[in-house]
């Protein structure tokens, strides 16, 4: 029962947003050996799976090697007065627990990109479209490079409007999160939660992807 329930809601909601009226979508749900429904369900949630969430990249950025570890806790560091070397005026539970006792090992360089979300969107549907977990991840060094670059809120390839920068990057236990930045007015917030999350990533958010790293 629970099963045929939770079918239904799904076909109820796939149905509600191709703009049918509630009436309709009971009367079909009712409705008996409806073979077309069926049909009708299946084709919509095939164009609504292929269809394209995230924008092509609208922004780049060369993140360079370096020789050095890069020390989590030594560079997230809560300072939001004039001397601060990157503005952070907040750093959530999640990123604390699962990243803030990461060192990263010299890092070659890479490629970042940026793509803007189109829809409502969660994180299986945008990793999925990125090409999976590999594809998806990057590090902390790149982030806080890209932070660094705007260390003061200042304009550049993240978005400092007070919108979410989405990362994908491997915490302390090898185990792939989602990494959530963004500009708060007097410094960069930034927390990290599960990729399993009930949440969905609204419109217009950033997501960031290391497209290729750059070869010595």
């Amino acid at each position: 029962m629970c099963a045929f329930i939770g079918k239904a809601h799904e076909f109820f909601l796939v149905l509600k947003k191709a703009g049918f009226t509630d009436e309709l979508i009971q009367e079909i749900i009712n409705s008996k050996d409806n073979v077309m429904a069926q049909e009708m369900f299946e084709s919509l949630r095939v164009e609504e799976t292929t269809t394209s969430i995230l924008s092509n990249p609208f922004s780049s950025c060369i993140v360079p090697g370096t020789i050095s570890k890069f020390v989590a806790k030594d560079n997230f560091v809560f300072n939001i007065s004039k001397r601060a070397g990157v503005k952070i005026s907040f750093i959530g539970s999640g990123f604390i627990n699962w990243f803030l006792e990461k060192t990263e090992k010299p890092f070659p360089g890479s490629f970042v990109w940026g793509r803007k979300l189109y829809k409502n969107s969660f994180d299986n549907r945008i990793l999925a479209e990125l090409g999976g977990h590999e594809k998806a991840k990057t590090t902390l060094f790149e982030l806080f490079t890209m932070m660094k670059r705007q260390a003061k809120g200042e304009n550049g390839r993240l978005l400092n409007n007070g919108w979410s920068n989405i990362f994908y990057i491997l915490d302390i236990n090898g185990i792939l999160r989602v990494v959530n930045v963004y500009w708060s007015g007097n410094g960069w917030g930034i927390d990290a939660a599960s990729i399993k999350g009930l949440g969905a990533w609204p419109p217009d958010f950033c997501v960031f992807s290391c497209v290729e790293k750059i070869k010595n």
